[in-house]
């Protein structure tokens, strides 16, 4: 058989059968020779056909894709797969270790330079001119720091059982601070277990975060600054208790409610019940609703791949309400409430929240009841992510009142938490991601503050972060 007879031969069969042209080796005829070269890549096609279907490129694995991005109809083997696949929550990956067991590990490190600010001021309680030094104020960072300060140091460990839905976290400070800044003598942040077996249902127990405000959720290392916004100072902290949350399989909805011991002794609590603290909040991820009911967003992504960053778009909102009520020496109800918004588009993530607690005096004689003290708190902060995963720049304005008397009443210093302040922060900043778990801050923070007296006193904070 002459080479043309092996040229029409194999014409013959790449026309019946069109799929093989496309794989194995492809053949080349120049004048009277055949030879033989390997197929080239097939370029990527943007959309497929109705009737056609796409492979999964060769960089993308299974292991890159979680659970809920496996549709619920399809198994491996191309079968139906059990319909409780869409219910059950996507299975934890091993980080470092394994799923049931990763350590947990953050060092923040910061080196301060506080700007000294001392003049002559007012005495409130006097009249009487006095010496104001900034630098006698107490080493918060709401008050004069220098020099190198170790932020924090976080030991622990948590884990998933995947087949159970089980899971846990346990976590220590060695530094522990008050929300303030101050030190702390508590040492134990987290010590939790949980069930969270299907996507609707979540239930909790032990020492954690109350479901209240958006930056008190936000674990330390994702803070977009190095210090939280003063508002924190206004919000309940972590508390021994119960809680469960509940929502939809999409995670459209979520509604989180807990009961919490508000006091370290309890007696009289276990007695009569009526110092737990009582918190809830809901939060509605307005993105994931655009992608389950519409098609706006087809241009967008929440993968946060290489093609896809720019399109990158989130969108949630919040709010949260906390009560508790003292029945000792003086009847008082503590009511907490707030809302808080975040948006993410292309490069920018745009971050706000409002705060505002209340100081009830339901028997008050002074002035026939229903007086109350307030604090509120809001902040907007914005970051452009002018090199995603390599460098941002952020902006925050920050205020906060910590007690204002709203119906005449005089404040209890035996009851109320907060010393009269009113704060005024601008800060600006940039992160820089040095490592994949390394990360390095720096913020200047220009500060008006009233404790007491009034102060103008800035700072220049740096930070590496290294987190596990």
């Amino acid at each position: 058989m002459n080479s043309k007879s092996i040229a029409l031969s194999i014409l013959c069969i790449v026309l019946l059968f069109p799929g093989m042209a496309q794989a194995g080796l492809f053949e080349r005829i120049t004048g009277g020779t055949v030879t033989w070269r390997q197929t080239p890549p097939v370029p990527k096609q943007d959309k497929a056909e109705p009737d056609q279907e796409v492979a999964p490129s060769s960089d993308q694995t299974d292991e890159s894709l979680s659970q809920e991005e496996i549709p619920a109809e399809e198994s491996e083997a191309g079968t139906a797969a059990p319909a409780t696949d869409f219910w059950r929550t996507a299975p934890a990956k091993a980080k470092l270790i394994d799923e049931r067991f990763e350590p947990i590990l953050l060092i923040r490190s910061a080196f301060v330079y506080t700007f000294r600010d001392k003049h002559t001021d007012t005495d409130p309680a006097t009249g009487d001119d006095v010496e104001v030094d900034s630098q006698k104020m107490d080493p918060s960072y709401f008050g004069h720091r220098n020099g190198f300060v170790l932020e924090n140091v976080e030991l622990g460990a948590q884990g998933r059982f995947n087949e159970s839905g089980l899971y846990y976290k346990a976590k220590f400070e060695l530094v522990p601070r008050e929300k303030n800044g101050s030190p702390s003598e508590e040492y134990l942040k987290d010590a939790y277990f949980g069930w969270d077996l299907f996507k609707v249902f979540d239930v909790r127990a032990g020492r954690m975060k109350t479901p209240f405000s958006q930056a008190n959720l936000k674990s330390t290392s994702e803070t977009l600054f190095i210090y939280k916004p003063n508002l924190y100072a206004l919000t309940p902290k972590r508390q021994l208790g119960f809680r469960l949350s509940a929502g939809d399989p999409w995670k459209v909805v979520r509604l989180t409610g807990g009961v919490f011991n508000s006091v370290k002794f309890a007696a009289e609590q276990m007695k009569k019940t009526k110092q737990l603290l009582y918190a809830g909040r809901v939060d509605l991820d307005v993105a994931q609703l655009l992608d389950e009911t519409t098609a706006i967003r087809s241009g967008f992504s929440k993968s946060g791949t290489k093609d896809s960053w720019l399109w990158d778009f989130e969108f949630t909102i919040g709010g949260s309400y906390a009560t508790t009520a003292e029945k000792y020496l003086t009847s008082v109800e503590y009511r907490w409430m707030g809302f808080d918004a975040r948006l993410h588009l292309f490069i920018f993530t745009l971050e706000g929240e409002y705060v505002v607690n209340d100081y009830y005096f339901p028997n008050a004689t002074a002035t026939g009841g229903d007086d109350a003290t307030q604090g509120w708190g809001w902040h907007a902060d914005f970051v452009v992510h002018a090199w995603p995963g390599i460098l941002d720049l952020a902006f925050r304005i920050d205020r906060m009142q910590g007690d204002d008397v709203t119906h005449g009443f005089a404040r209890n210093p035996d009851i109320d938490d907060l010393a009269p302040q009113k704060k005024r922060w601008l800060t600006g900043g940039l992160k820089v991601y040095v490592m994949d778990r390394v990360r390095l801050d720096l913020n200047y923070i220009h500060r008006e503050e009233l404790e007491g007296y009034n102060y103008d006193n800035d700072m220049i904070v740096t930070m590496i972060q290294f987190d596990l």
